[in-house]
């Protein structure tokens, strides 16, 4: 990369796209997407189950799909509006082109993996056009292996969908900023005048970025990096002299006059306003849509994290490709600020700025910075060859495979045995495969530490490079099979004890009284007609007619269940489906002959979110227990 310094403010160092050389050739696709589909697929028939918080998004789509109804995110007869709808979209797609109904753990895990995928394509392409094929390549296999990236890939969880607009968006951005010629689109068309349909594409991305997550999470991530890249210049090289952000040069003003446009201002609006204004208006009310809306900016100190929380976890979960991340942002700092490169000032913007976004709310979460993992995976790429050469620059016997095999590939095979050893005397352990798993775990170490070193020896990165991505892959892959998983016991009583207890026709009730996200895995994994309570009080509404019924919820439901009728307890999980969370269990309950009935009252946002109290379908069963 040239590091000339350009002799005005609009010229640049990076004005020619793909400096580096070819971009991505379509066996490099292939490449990319195959082995994305291996890593990211292994999930959907690794048996896994869901965990508490995947269930959510399947299950509020298949209801959904049954209810015919693509607005407005239900449980049941009970709005969920914890998140807008464009995820439950994905979900539904997908299924409905492969003939399912989001009811099953491989089918609900495929969106998810696509939308991964796409972002790993987008990636490389981008990097690939700043810095040639290799760096491309690179730049997305290593966001598939980072380990925030690689979870949410393989989760069905909403934020790898938000992530997949962003990057989306701000790769129509980099298109036009850096492989087109503004002059090419300078009619002099104004504020209302006509633009490309990239353009028109760009502003539709980012309104729908509000209906993926949180109002403004994905939007500012898109606007802020955008503002920061056409400020910085202004401010950096023009001698700190702030009044010319507003008197910006010619070049500068026509690349920005791209997304000065009234109409595409429009359109991101109301996209991103449409759906929350509907439901706002559909649920209106001290327990409507918007009171949750501000329970969860004001009326919560749950997640709260200092300013300093994001650059921590970053570097943890940006693993194992941080360091490499941090060596190129020291090794670009002149050329993004000093040399007027506009590829490194984007980057360098693109990896900051969402970050610092994000910081600026008292409420945090880690897998909110899913959406800003890309920049940072460029980066990495960018810094991966200097490493590698100080790894070449080591000692000739250092770095031969065999010094390797005995300094971390022996030692890591015994200690693999001792941990298999200790899980083969553990009397909770199923001995299923454990031998076996040990063996191709150790298999896979030793020849991921001889390709590494064997790299090393020949001084060729790509051996280093490709050792230890495909250690991560494996890893992860037996990690999804092999490793502890807390949710195995209640997830086969739900589908083995219940199912097999329950008779096919009678009623099956949940109480999803048992926590707030608790139930969700328990729909998901019983029979699509189960009947969803929102608390045991709605088992007195008038529209139940079966003299009995079954119902699972918690153990400490019995009390409850007694003052309806006679019940007895049939089954319960042989662990709680958390900590602090009492075990599922399985009651018969045949319903008093002169018990009350009454009508169900409407359930409101607040109120399924269990954020207030109630309703109840007649007096609180609670009363005087």
């Amino acid at each position: 990369m040239s590091t000339d310094k350009p002799k005005n403010p609009e010229s640049s160092t990076h004005d020619t796209p793909n400096p580096g050389g070819d971009g991505l050739r379509w066996m490099d696709y292939g490449l990319l997407a195959g082995f994305c589909v291996a890593l990211f697929g292994y999930v959907a028939i690794s048996g896994r189950p869901l965990t508490l918080h995947e269930a959510r998004l399947p299950e509020c789509s298949r209801e959904m799909m049954a209810q015919h109804n693509l607005l407005v995110p239900m449980d049941g007869d009970r709005p969920w509006l914890e998140r807008p709808p464009f995820p439950h979209w994905c979900m539904i797609a997908v299924a409905t082109v492969i003939g399912q109904a989001c009811d099953n753990e491989w089918s609900v895990r495929i969106p998810p993996a696509l939308a991964g995928l796409l972002i790993v394509v987008m990636v490389a392409r981008m990097a690939a056009g700043w810095f040639g094929r290799g760096i491309g390549i690179i730049a997305g296999l290593l966001l598939a292996t980072m380990y925030e990236f690689y979870a949410y890939s393989t989760l069905a969880e909403d934020d790898i969908f938000l992530a997949l607009l962003v990057v989306a968006a701000l790769a129509l951005f980099v298109r036009m900023e850096f492989l087109i010629d503004p002059m090419v689109e300078d009619r002099r068309v104004g504020f209302t005048g006509r633009r490309p349909w990239r353009v028109v594409a760009f502003f539709v991305l980012l309104g729908l970025t509000n209906l993926a997550k949180g109002p403004a999470v994905g939007a500012a991530a898109v606007i802020g990096t955008i503002a920061a890249y056409f400020l910085m210049p202004s401010i950096l090289w023009q001698s700190g002299d702030f009044s010319v952000i507003f008197h910006w040069p010619p070049e500068q003003r026509r690349r920005a006059r791209r997304y000065l446009w009234l109409w595409g201002i429009l359109a991101a609006a109301a996209i991103a306003l449409s759906w929350h204004i509907y439901v706002a208006r559909l649920y209106p009310g001290p327990g409507g849509y918007l009171a949750n809306l501000r329970y969860d900016f004001s009326g919560t100190h749950e997640f709260d994290e200092p300013w300093w929380y994001y650059p921590v976890m970053l570097l943890g979960r940006g693993m194992p490709w941080t360091p490499a991340a941090l060596v190129a942002l020291a090794l670009t700092a002149r050329a993004a600020w000093h040399d007027r490169d506009r590829v490194m000032c984007f980057l360098w913007c693109w990896a900051i700025v969402p970050i610092v976004v994000l910081s600026i709310p008292h409420r945090k979460h880690h897998h909110y910075l899913v959406p800003s993992l890309a920049p940072w995976a460029i980066l990495a790429a960018l810094g991966v060859k200097p490493i590698a050469q100080l790894f070449f620059k080591g000692l000739e016997w250092t770095r031969r495979p065999t010094f390797g095999l005995l300094a971390i590939g022996f030692p890591g095979t015994i200690a693999l045995a001792i941990l298999a050893w200790k899980r083969l005397l553990s009397p909770a352990t199923d001995l299923h495969g454990q031998i076996e798993s040990a063996a191709v775990v150790a298999v896979l170490l030793n020849c991921c530490v001889w390709a590494f070193y064997h790299g090393m020896w020949i001084k060729d990165g790509r051996w280093m490079l490709a050792a230890i991505v495909i250690g991560v892959g494996g890893g992860c892959s037996w990690a999804q099979t092999h490793l502890r998983d807390d949710t195995v016991a209640d997830t086969r009583f739900l589908r083995q004890d219940v199912e097999a207890a329950v008779p096919k026709d009678k009623l099956l009730a949940i109480d999803a009284s048992i926590g707030p996200l608790d139930f969700f895995r328990v729909q998901f994994y019983l029979r699509g007609n189960a009947l969803l309570l929102h608390n045991p009080s709605f088992l007195r509404s008038d529209r139940i007619h079966a003299a009995d019924v079954y119902v699972v919820g918690s153990v400490q439901d019995l009390p409850v269940l007694k003052k309806l009728g006679e019940t007895e307890l049939i089954a319960r999980s042989p662990r709680p489906l958390k900590e602090n969370v009492p075990e599922l269990a399985l009651f018969h309950l045949t319903f008093s002959p002169d018990l009350k009935r009454y009508p169900p009252p409407a359930v409101s946002p607040m109120q399924a979110m269990m954020r207030q109290p109630g309703p109840w379908c007649g007096p609180d069963l609670a009363i005087g227990r």
